[in-house]
């Protein structure tokens, strides 16, 4: 044939094969996690601001985050009025059974910055075991 394809046409429409499905997570793990993820980037947030000191991180978040946080804190100037943050936005998903992860955009002195958090279930507890910003 020329200039022409030479393809016979297809009988059908391409078989479809079993599909995929939306898995929710059980009742209450999502409402557990959004919970755990919003007073964690609370309490992060007020110690990044100067709101509160920085070992209340403690409570939440690894040691390793916590001295990651001070020696940030440690290289900023001090003084001025502290300005309370506001967190604007919460998103958590969980990506394993033990693990979660967490982004929220929040307003510290007057400016918009984005945090993101890894989470991770062990001994009963949520820690916080990661943590960065887009804030100075």
């Amino acid at each position: 044939m020329n200039g022409a394809l030479a393809l016979r046409p297809a009988a059908g429409p391409a078989p479809r094969g079993p599909g995929l499905r939306l898995v929710r997570p059980a009742a209450g793990e999502d409402a557990e996690v959004q919970a755990v993820a919003e007073a964690a980037v609370r309490l992060a947030v007020e110690v990044l601001a100067g709101a509160r000191p920085a070992h209340q991180l403690s409570l939440v978040a690894v040691p390793a985050v916590c001295r990651e946080i001070a020696a940030q804190l440690g290289r900023r100037a001090r003084g001025g009025r502290v300005v309370p943050p506001k967190v604007l936005s919460t998103r958590s998903q969980r990506p394993a059974p033990a693990v979660a992860e967490a982004v929220a955009l929040v307003v510290m002195a007057g400016r918009v910055h984005a945090l993101a958090l890894r989470l991770e279930h062990a001994r009963g507890r949520w820690r916080c075991t990661a943590l960065e910003t887009t804030a100075p």
